[in-house]
C-alpha cells in the first residue's frame, strides 16, 4: 500500500491511499475529502492518510476487509485491540507469536492513540453516512462542553462525551518553554532588527511560527500596539493560520518599536507585502520560510548554550500568563485555541514559581518558612 501525494498547486498537497494494486481506496478518499472540507490542516490530512495506511496493512495481514469488522463472528473491540498491539509490535499477529521477554515497542502509546483516533474517526464518518453500523467501542463520561471530539460537527450537542475504551495511558510530557531570562539572552544575540522583531512577536505575542511568517505589513497597527492575525491561502512561503483562527492581539510597546524600526531601517527598499522577508542572498525580498527560521534558532542555540526552537517561545508566553494569574479561558482566547483542553498544557508551573508562591503565602500568614518550624 502507498500514500500518494497529490500536488494541487500553490505549494499545497493532498493525499490518497492506494491499495496493493495501486487502486485508490475510495472510502478513505471520501473521508480525507471530508476532513479537507472541514478545514483540517494539510499536515493533519497527511498524518491521517499514513495512520489509515497502517490500519489497512494490518487488515491485509489478518485477511479482513474494513467493512467486515462488525460482521457476524467478528468483535470490533478484539480486532482493534489486536491492531493496537500490532502497532506496538508488528511481528505479533493475532497472538501467533509469544516471547519470553517482550520486544522493544516500535511505537509509543501516544502515537498508537493518535492512530486509533484516526481509525475510529474513519468508522464514525462511515456510520454517520449509514454505510456501516456504529462501533461499540466507546464509554460515556461527563465533560466540559468546550471539549469536543474530532468529528464534533456530526455529533449533537451534549454534556456527555464518548471516550474510546482502547485509549492507552500516556505520561504527560512537560512543555518545553523558554523563560524571560532565556528570551532576553536570545535577543542579545540577534544580528538584525528583523530577528529581534520576529523573536519578540513569537514570545510576547505567543504566535505560532507559521502565523508570524504569514503576517503582512498591513496587519501591524503601530499606534495601537496591535497585531492582526489574518488567515490567508496560497502564500508563497506556505504559511498558514492554524484552524483559520483569526484574531487581534496587543503587544508591549518595545515589540512594536522593534517592528517599526525593522520596517524603516531594513525593509525600506524591499517591495513586498510580507512583514518578515529575507534581507540578503538570492532570495532577498522573498518571504521567510520555516526552515530559515529553524536555522536561525539553531545558530542562536549555539550562542546561548541551550537548545531552543520557535514553538518554545509560544509555550513560554502561555506559561507566563498562567504564572501571572490569567484564567485558562483568557489564555485560550489569547492563543486562539479551539478548545480549553489545548490550553491546559500551560498549567504546569516551574518549581521556582511554586516555591515563590508558597513563600508569599507564608509571609502573608506570618508563618516562618524554615525547617525548624513545626507549628
Amino acid at each position: 500500500m502507498k500514500v500518494q501525494k497529490i500536488d494541487i498547486g500553490n505549494n499545497q498537497y493532498r493525499y490518497l491511499l492506494l491499495d496493493n494494486e495501486f487502486n485508490v481506496i475510495e472510502p478513505i478518499k471520501r473521508y480525507l475529502k471530508f476532513l479537507d472540507n472541514t478545514d483540517k490542516a494539510e499536515n493533519t490530512l497527511k498524518n491521517y492518510a499514513y495512520h489509515l495506511k497502517a490500519y489497512f496493512e494490518y487488515l491485509y495481514e489478518i485477511g479482513l476487509s474494513y467493512n467486515e469488522i462488525s460482521s457476524e463472528g467478528n468483535n470490533p473491540i478484539e480486532i482493534l485491540g489486536n491492531f493496537a498491539s500490532w502497532l506496538e509490535n508488528p511481528t505479533i499477529i493475532n497472538d501467533k507469536l509469544s516471547y519470553l521477554s517482550p520486544p522493544e515497542a516500535k511505537r509509543s502509546n501516544q502515537t498508537i492513540n493518535l492512530i486509533i483516533i484516526a481509525v475510529l474517526g474513519f468508522y464514525e464518518f462511515l456510520s454517520k453516512g449509514n454505510e456501516l453500523p456504529e462501533l461499540d467501542v466507546y464509554k460515556e463520561q461527563r465533560m466540559n462542553p468546550q471539549f469536543k471530539s474530532f468529528l464534533h460537527e456530526l455529533i449533537p450537542n451534549s454534556n456527555m462525551i464518548r471516550k474510546n475504551i482502547l485509549h492507552r495511558k500516556t505520561e504527560q510530557k512537560e512543555v518545553e518553554a523558554i523563560t524571560r531570562e532565556q528570551y532576553n539572552q536570545l535577543l542579545e544575540h540577534c544580528n538584525t532588527i528583523r530577528d529581534k522583531a520576529l523573536l519578540a512577536v513569537l514570545f510576547e505575542g505567543g504566535l505560532r511560527l507559521s502565523e508570524a511568517l504569514g503576517l503582512f505589513i498591513e496587519d501591524i497597527e503601530p499606534f495601537n500596539n496591535k497585531i492582526k492575525i489574518q488567515p490567508r491561502e496560497n502564500l508563497e512561503n506556505g504559511a498558514t493560520v492554524k484552524n483559520k483562527a483569526k484574531g487581534e492581539l496587543y503587544v508591549p510597546p518595545y515589540v512594536m518599536k522593534y517592528i517599526t524600526d525593522y520596517i524603516v531601517e531594513e525593509l525600506v527598499d524591499v517591495d513586498t507585502n510580507f512583514l518578515f522577508v529575507n534581507l540578503r542572498g538570492k532570495n532577498k525580498g522573498h518571504p521567510m520560510k520555516s526552515i530559515t527560521i529553524q536555522k536561525l534558532f539553531n545558530r542562536l542555540s549555539k550562542k546561548v548554550g541551550f537548545n531552543v526552537h520557535p514553538h518554545m517561545c509560544r509555550h513560554g508566553h502561555g506559561t507566563e500568563l498562567i504564572e501571572s494569574g490569567w484564567d485558562v479561558v483568557e489564555i485560550k482566547d489569547r492563543l486562539r485555541h479551539t478548545n480549553v483542553q489545548s490550553t491546559t498544557v500551560y498549567t504546569h508551573l516551574s518549581d521556582k514559581h511554586k516555591k515563590k508562591k508558597i513563600q508569599e503565602l507564608y509571609e502573608k500568614k506570618g508563618i516562618a518558612n524554615d525547617s525548624n518550624n513545626n507549628e
